[in-house]
């Protein structure tokens, strides 16, 4: 490519040439009174505003060479139209943060139900609040963010937000996924946050005790919601099912196993990962009870009532209904000597990490197996 600054009708243009073809672009700028110079391309004189527009042009010429690289990086071939319609606010470099985001957004809304939860998307719309706050409901250019920019925002939703450590660090990965498709679009060369580090620090997961599920097995209610939502979260305790897959739970997750007993057999909600899991009597007797069709309302609501069981049973634990799949993966299987890759198996995580981080060895499990030892 090359340059050329000339004078039309007072106006200083700029002249790209590529490849044999060319385009003038104005330069906006008149030379007035001012002596234009030919051959160095540029104002005569030392006044400030013979400065004022040297400096302006130099910096345009630096503006074309930065585009030539940065739109290099992710063509083999830059054309001349890609260049001008950089220089006039028009190119993919122009595409915002904003823009971005409610790109991704828009795009997996169109998969609920395939690849994605509506509570997926619900998490990124509420990610996407968060930063339009940070940024006061101003737009930003995908190409002027870096690394800076992360870092204040980062502390932002830590100070500002009040928000701890692992849901300030899951709102930093969804706008870090929200990049990454700007890389594969290619409005952005690379992610300006791939040096930024952030890890999920693994907190406190909670688990049932055999004498805490017998008491809540055991207590007598007399109000029926409690009752329900009770025997629901005791067959969570003893299949290991998640909420989203205890509610679409149907009479068609139930198979013959291989053992000619009753399995529950579903793709995960979450992951699309297969998970089958033996029937055991505790769980098969809540199924009978209900006529194989869960008495399951909604996760906040069902939270909000085991509350109130946690508190008439004496169990000081947060009962939710992930601490039944926490209680299920350490109390009832491997507790009892259940390799953790068969628990990993019934759980349907891709990942065997992912069982290690909800599974914990009990100290009785310990006892049992440093008897060998002993």
């Amino acid at each position: 490519m090359t340059t050329h600054f000339f004078v039309r009708q007072k106006t200083i243009y700029l002249r790209l040439t590529l490849d044999g073809k060319r385009a003038d672009i104005s330069t906006n700028k008149r030379i007035g009174s001012a002596i234009w110079d030919k051959a160095a391309e540029k104002i005569t004189g030392k006044s400030d505003y013979a400065k004022a527009i040297n400096t302006s042009l130099n910096d345009l010429l630096s503006k074309v060479e930065k585009l030539l690289i940065n739109l290099g990086m992710n063509n083999n071939r830059v054309t001349l139209n890609q260049i001008v319609n950089e220089l006039k606010g028009v190119g993919k470099s122009q595409m915002t943060l904003f823009t971005a985001y409610e790109y991704h957004i828009a795009s997996i809304t169109k998969l609920i139900g395939i690849d994605y939860t509506a509570t997926t998307i619900k998490r990124y719309k509420s990610s996407f609040a968060s930063l339009k706050r940070y940024l006061k409901n101003t737009d930003i250019r995908l190409c002027d963010l870096d690394h800076k920019f992360i870092s204040e925002y980062y502390t932002y939703i830590k100070t500002t937000d009040g928000l701890q450590h692992n849901s300030a660090t899951n709102i930093i990965k969804n706008l870090y996924r929200v990049i990454n498709v700007a890389v594969r679009n290619s409005w952005l060369t690379s992610n300006p946050f791939k040096n930024f580090s952030c890890n999920y620090v693994n907190p406190t997961r909670h688990y049932l005790t055999e004498s805490e599920i017998d008491t809540l097995v055991n207590k007598v209610f007399t109000i029926d919601r409690l009752i329900k939502v009770r025997d629901a979260f005791v067959f969570q305790i003893y299949t290991g099912l998640s909420f989203s897959d205890m509610e679409t739970f149907t009479i068609d997750n139930i198979e013959v196993g291989v053992d000619g007993k009753q399995w529950i057999v579903i793709n995960r909600r979450k992951t699309g990962i297969r998970s089958a899991v033996p029937i055991l009597p505790r769980a098969l007797a809540i199924l009978h009870k209900y006529n194989n069709k869960l008495p399951v309302c909604s996760n906040q609501r069902m939270n909000g009532y085991l509350k109130e069981i946690a508190d008439l049973c004496q169990i000081s634990k947060p009962l939710t209904t992930h601490i039944a799949r926490h209680t299920f993966a350490t109390t009832i299987t491997l507790s009892r000597g259940v390799p953790i890759e068969t628990v990993s198996k019934m759980l349907g995580h891709s990942d065997i990490k992912t069982t290690q981080i909800y599974a914990k060895v009990t100290d009785r499990k310990v006892s049992q197996d440093m008897k060998f030892l002993m």
